[in-house]
């Protein structure tokens, strides 16, 4: 679709919804459904016996190793990335008020719902994680985040709100991982 607004000068705004899209779209949606019932936890009453079992011991005089270094960089990386998520959407807002023909109020709510769709996102995902265990949760969130992406390439600005909300919903797992 990106390439056949090329005479538009690339400007996605008012482009029909077509079959490819369409069809697209179904195949993000229900492969995200594939996804999260691969993910659902076989046999969970076993699972929490076991966990009951687990004790775990921070050792409080380990000297840090070099994995627990490049850990607190990703991590410290994740945060620098997350702290400018207002400023990188900040410096989209005016294309995107060019783009769509309207006020900056009306384009702030893209904005607005891609950090509600995150707050929100924070709540879920824990519930997720508590469910199907962390790491089939974040595996989920990165599935649905990716599908998500297609955000920037929506014909209008409603279906822009609607899939920034989806991304923003998606990534407070994927900010929470941290590399094992």
């Amino acid at each position: 679709m990106f390439l056949m607004t090329r005479s538009m000068h690339y400007h996605l705004v008012g482009m029909p919804v077509g079959t490819g899209m369409i069809v697209g779209m179904g195949l993000i949606l229900s492969g995200g459904m594939i996804a999260g019932y691969g993910l659902l936890p076989r046999n969970i009453e076993d699972q929490r016996a076991t966990a009951a079992q687990i004790v775990v011991a921070a050792p409080e005089d380990a000297p840090l190793s070099w994995q627990h270094w490049r850990l607190m960089f990703v991590l410290v990386v994740a945060l620098v990335i997350d702290v400018m998520k207002l400023a990188s959407l900040g410096f989209t807002a005016p294309a995107m008020v060019a783009e769509y023909g309207v006020s900056k109020a009306t384009g702030s709510l893209v904005l607005f719902f891609a950090l509600v769709g995150t707050v929100a996102g924070s709540f879920l995902w824990g519930v997720i994680a508590d469910i199907c265990g962390r790491n089939a949760s974040v595996l989920l969130s990165a599935v649905m985040f990716v599908g998500t992406s297609i955000c920037g390439a929506m014909p209008s600005l409603a279906w822009n709100i609607g899939m920034c909300f989806m991304m923003g919903l998606c990534s407070p797992s994927l900010m929470r991982s941290s590399p094992k």
